[in-house]
């Protein structure tokens, strides 16, 4: 376990490096410590995957996709950073990659659960999701323009992850992994709520992603880290 303390604790340094430097007037720098933070919570993921055996299981794979998902989604959206004259190009790449990413966690999901009435309660709640996002545009103030679709299309994908997380934790009886992976999709559905205000509203403040970025590593890091609850 203390090669896994290490790495957690390396994770968390380089992680928190990289929310504090990011600079929008540095582009690869934080490109740079972006790509690092998200290989090491991968990095993390993997071995306590190995550590505890479900690395060869169809779940523990799952997962991992996941976070390379994740990871790729991370790089894709930093070229915003670079000032591209189409963010909405880049903003449905980086949706993309995340919505798959939540598409694989949500199958993990249901190797887990194997229920099908809470996979049909899981899957309405996303739709239902979809709505609330839809028709609350105009009274929160973002302008999805381009992304509309994608937006609407990954709501789904994450609506559903995070409601499969409450049903796995019920099915599991709140055991320790179940409670972890509940925690990591409730904060992955905060970091993304602060970020539609990023994208999709004018003149937000750079403080703003601050709060985006911690919430997200937090997040990602807890799913990567909630192996280790199964020894």
């Amino acid at each position: 376990m203390t090669l896994f303390y290490i790495l957690l604790a390396l994770s968390f340094v380089v992680c928190t490096t990289f929310i504090v430097m990011q600079n929008e007037k540095q582009p690869l720098l934080s490109l740079f410590l972006k790509g690092v933070a998200s290989i090491t919570v991968f990095i993390v993921g993997i071995y306590a995957a190995l550590k505890v055996g479900v690395i060869a299981s169809t779940t523990g794979i799952l997962f991992l996709i996941g976070l390379v998902l994740c990871l790729f989604g991370d790089v894709l959206l930093a070229i915003l950073e670079f000032k591209t004259e189409d963010k909405y190009s880049v903003i449905n790449l980086g949706s993309s990659a995340f919505f798959a990413a939540h598409v694989f966690f949500s199958l993990a999901f249901i190797t887990m659960t194997q229920n099908w009435i809470a996979t049909t309660i899981c899957l309405a709640f996303g739709l239902l999701m979809v709505g609330v996002i839809f028709f609350m545009q105009k009274p929160l103030k973002m302008d999805y323009n381009k992304s509309t679709a994608l937006t609407l299309i990954y709501t789904f994908g994450l609506s559903t992850a995070l409601a499969f997380s409450v049903a796995n934790m019920i099915l599991s009886s709140f055991n320790l992994f179940s409670i972890l992976l509940f925690v990591g999709f409730l904060l992955f559905f905060a970091s993304d709520l602060v970020l539609s205000g990023i994208y999709f509203k004018e003149n937000t403040s750079r403080k703003t992603y601050y709060v985006n970025y911690a919430l997200y590593y937090l997040a990602i890091l807890t799913i990567a880290v909630s192996f280790i609850a199964l020894i």
